[in-house]
């Protein structure tokens, strides 16, 4: 092997570590290590049966960043109403924009949201719709 194809051949090992990128959060700073948010204590309850789907409650946690929240139900987008707790915690309460009476149904809520340190979370829970009675 000539000793021009040797040095030619010495960074290859390094082209993917140059390729790859570094994470960045939704603020543009790079992320070294951070705790996404937590979603939790969902009204409806997750898997819960109700006769009509027409208003949903969940917490998210003290390092969630509120404006970053989005919500979807069936696919649609809700516009929340969020309100702090004294702990830090966020109330988040939407609507769908009509209700959700068809029995069998099952309804999908969809959350996605950053943390303050820029990590991401999605959670999904499902809601069934029983019949009246």
């Amino acid at each position: 092997m000539r000793f021009e194809t040797i040095i030619a051949c010495l960074p290859l090992p390094l082209v993917p570590v140059m390729a790859s990128g570094a994470a960045l959060s939704h603020h543009g700073g790079l992320i070294l290590d951070c705790t996404p948010p937590l979603f939790f204590e969902e009204s409806p309850a997750n898997d819960s049966s109700v006769e009509i789907f027409d208003r949903f409650s969940f917490t998210a946690s003290d390092n969630t960043d509120g404006a970053t929240l989005k919500i979807w139900v069936d696919g649609k987008p809700v516009a929340p109403t969020i309100t702090p707790q004294r702990s830090g915690r966020l109330t988040v309460e939407g609507r769908p924009d009509a209700p959700i009476g068809q029995p069998g149904s099952r309804v999908r809520i969809l959350v996605s949201g950053f943390s303050k340190d820029g990590c991401e979370r999605s959670h999904a829970y499902y809601v069934h719709v029983r019949p009246k009675g």
